[in-house]
């Protein structure tokens, strides 16, 4: 029986697939099987892919895509795909400690938990820990702060994979960002959530990263908060919500200093304020955002200040 599916879409990582899979090949979790979806690369990822199904065809699971269709496309084509009890994703760019599944597995069913996060790694140039808030075991539906508490990527986490088909989670195919509202919506509907005190996720950073890259998709965010918003439209801590808006959007418009079009940066900033003041035109004041760091929102709660904040940062950093 297959415990944990762990999926892999790519999009021409030939120089880094090769460590990824290595980490994925190399689990101490027997149980397993590693779906890789080529998104119609141009590169020779495919081939790589082809090469390791031959040498682990039990293991390694190719899939192939006739054009390029997407991250959100290919996690979902894995999914169906999917014969594991749990759901696991991995980007081609990053890797994982050959423990990772094992430990993750035995802590989902020790505690009969849903779904399973930890910290993670931010390597590159530097090797940063990544912590969120530590937690042991809960639930959204016990302490709605929690949705504060956690990062909103898929990649650090396990899910069960009962969850994330009886309540039809997938992933967005047209928007960027389409991570947010999977794993927005699979915590909201999962009873126990537990946190692993430890990274096993080694996250790659470099300066052509889609994490990294900022242009006028930097406008999805905005759609992918209504479809969060309407999700949790019976969510019973409002304030807190509403801080998970002012947190993500305010990150965004801060961001806006790498942001090579001048014009796209101010107009981006611009529809920020318009978004916040819309939601509570006393976003300022929210009990959760004021626990940010005091400069940070010296910077945020000004439109003026803000736009000479990333001006200047552009010049400085060119």
């Amino acid at each position: 029986m297959i415990e944990v599916s762990i999926i892999v879409p790519v999009y021409n990582k030939e120089k880094e697939l090769r460590r990824c899979l290595d980490s994925l090949i190399s689990q101490t979790l027997s149980n397993l099987e590693i779906i890789v979806i080529d998104d119609k690369s141009t590169d020779d990822s495919k081939k790589i892919i082809k090469e390791y199904h031959e040498k682990y065809p039990k293991k390694v699971i190719p899939m192939y895509n006739d054009k390029n269709e997407g991250i959100g496309f290919c996690r979902n084509k894995g999914i169906k795909k999917a014969k594991g009890e749990y759901l696991g994703f991995v980007d081609a760019d990053d890797y994982v400690d050959f423990k990772m599944y094992e430990k993750y597995l035995e802590f989902a069913k020790n505690n009969s938990l849903e779904i399973v996060t930890g910290y993670y790694i931010k390597c590159g140039m530097i090797n940063e820990l990544f912590k969120n808030e530590y937690f042991s075991i809960g639930s959204l539906k016990e302490n709605s702060e929690l949705l504060l508490k956690l990062d909103y990527g898929p990649c650090n986490k396990l899910f069960k994979k009962s969850l994330i088909i009886d309540n039809n989670i997938l992933f967005e195919e047209k928007l960027k960002y389409e991570d947010m509202p999977f794993v927005l919506k699979s915590l909201k509907n999962a009873n126990k959530i537990g946190h692993i005190n430890k990274a096993y996720y080694y996250y790659y950073i470099h300066s052509n990263s889609e994490t990294t890259t900022v242009d006028k998709r930097v406008f999805d965010i905005f759609k992918i908060m209504k479809i969060i918003n309407k999700y949790y439209s019976d969510y019973e801590n409002l304030e807190c919500l509403d801080a998970l808006n002012i947190l993500q959007i305010t990150r965004y418009m801060v961001q806006q200093r790498y942001q090579c079009n001048h014009n796209i940066a101010n107009s981006f900033i611009n529809y920020g304020y318009q978004y916040l003041n819309a939601i509570n035109k006393n976003w300022r004041k929210n009990r959760y955002y004021l626990k940010e760091n005091f400069l940070k929102r010296i910077i945020k709660n000004n439109k003026f200040i803000l736009k000479v904040y990333c001006f200047f940062y552009k010049i400085f950093n060119r």
